[in-house]
């Protein structure tokens, strides 16, 4: 009886946990974020593949190959690997332990010591023991490991969600250089033949020589920017190809310039939707969940401490043969066993116990801080995120609207210079006019592009 009430009494004990158990801050309140974003309340899905609204399968496979390739996203899975390890290794560390052992003893005493007996023996068996966690001092450093297994996948997503952006911005920097680069060359060409036609009428004197001069001067000046636009997209490819993991120029094939460019392409964002996202949306962001993983990793080192205040008790035994000769090892009056409990009891270590208590709460408020920011810098960054999304598409509104009034301008101004009707620096007023024109819609396009990737980022997507 007496047997089966300490049996209980250790199964009791080995049920019991230190330290606070964790609970989530309430610091910055759901409702408050739900309010400050004005995200509404109806439960809502956002397609985790965003950028396949974009309508560019170019785009789409360089996703792939990065999410496949990059090292960056491979090294963080390697991460979680060993953060899953290390989980299975602390789960067991309370556990019993057996060891197989086999060993000689031979042992002269001192002349000096009386009494002493020689000893030589063989030995071999099977070693066992067990430190009891009675006070849950394993099951909070396994609550701990677990947290970090987390912290381990959401940097994982992290990566990934990060991994996606920086390929989406280069991407689109990358058509909108090309682009440029286009751009650039058809207004050479114009240039190029007004500056022909201006040197014929300075030498009919039609014109002055100055007006000539002028007008090659126009062309010189778009052909200076040339060098600097193609420097840029040499510089956005090989960004990619770092980005899926590829050396320089393996992946032209995707990145060439082709007739077809996303930025000329009709996409359409709806502002009502930058507040249609779902209601956790901040909470589950990759860096949020990690600061919260990391409070909680840190909230169970609070029980592991308090635990380290109380006894340990330890069984330590051995199973197994002992024998003066080697060759009578395994004889049936050679068996032989040990147990060994033991109890460890702190007495006196000057405060530290105590102080490691103190600086575990400690480190665990300022883990719930670095929670709380993590939460409130996720909600100032989709906030930011909405703001830039609207107001480029107003602006990239405005912009097709001037482009289109600059077209109708452009058509007329080279007919009626010509024909000798406009003197030439007002045609080259207009036509300077067109280039800022096409310029300025071709940078907000790609502007509009990456403040709805921003979005998407902002909100962990």
């Amino acid at each position: 009886m007496n047997k089966r009430a300490l049996l209980l009494g250790l199964a009791t004990l080995c049920g019991c946990t230190m330290g606070p158990d964790y609970k989530r801050p309430d610091t910055v309140s759901d409702a408050q974020i739900k309010a400050s974003l004005n995200i509404g309340d109806e439960n809502v899905t956002i397609d985790r593949q965003w950028h396949k609204s974009f309508g560019d399968s170019k785009l789409n496979d360089l996703i792939d190959l990065a999410l496949l390739d990059n090292p960056d996203v491979n090294a963080a899975i390697e991460k979680l690997k060993q953060a899953r390890l290390a989980l299975e290794i602390q789960g067991v560390q309370y556990y019993p332990t057996f060891d197989l052992s086999g060993g000689y003893t031979k042992l002269k005493p001192s002349k000096n010591v009386f009494g002493a007996a020689r000893e030589s023996y063989y030995q071999a068996g099977l070693d066992a023991g067990w430190e009891l966690d009675l006070w849950g001092a394993g099951r909070r450093l396994t609550e701990n490991m677990k947290a970090s297994a987390n912290a381990a996948a959401a940097n994982i997503d992290d990566v990934r969600i990060s991994l996606k952006a920086e390929v989406v911005n280069n991407y689109i920097s990358l058509r909108q250089a090309q682009e440029q680069l286009r751009l650039l060359n058809r207004t050479l060409k114009l240039q190029n033949k007004i500056a022909v036609l201006s040197a014929d009428k300075a030498k009919s004197g039609l014109i002055s020589q100055t007006d000539a001069v002028r007008a090659q001067y126009a062309a010189d000046s778009i052909k200076a920017q040339i060098p600097a636009v193609k420097t840029a997209i040499a510089l956005y490819k090989n960004n990619l190809t770092l980005l899926t993991g590829k050396l320089p120029e393996q992946l032209n094939s995707l990145l060439d310039d082709t007739a077809q460019n996303i930025i000329w392409d009709k996409f359409v964002y709806k502002a009502e939707a930058l507040h249609q996202i779902p209601s956790d949306a901040l909470r589950t962001r990759p860096d949020v969940r990690i600061a919260e993983q990391n409070l909680i990793a840190q909230n169970a080192l609070i029980g592991k401490a308090i635990a380290d205040l109380f006894p340990s008790i330890s069984l330590n035994g051995f199973f197994g043969f002992q024998a003066d000769h080697f060759n009578r090892l395994a004889h049936k009056n050679s068996d032989m066993f040990s147990l060994t409990p033991g109890i460890k009891m702190p007495l006196f270590h000057w405060g530290a116990l105590f102080k490691q208590v103190d600086l575990e709460k400690s480190a665990t408020k300022q883990a719930a801080y670095a929670y709380q920011k993590a939460v409130l810098n996720a909600a100032a960054e989709v906030k930011n995120a909405m703001i830039s999304v609207s107001e480029q598409i107003a602006q990239t509104r405005t912009n097709e609207q001037a482009l289109n009034k600059m077209k109708n301008i452009s058509a007329l101004t080279i007919a009626q210079y010509d024909s000798g009707l406009i003197p030439l620096d007002t045609a080259l007023g207009v036509f300077q006019d067109v280039l800022n024109a096409k310029t300025s819609l071709i940078q907000s396009k790609g502007a509009f592009y990456q403040a709805v990737v921003g979005f998407y980022k902002s909100i962990g997507y």
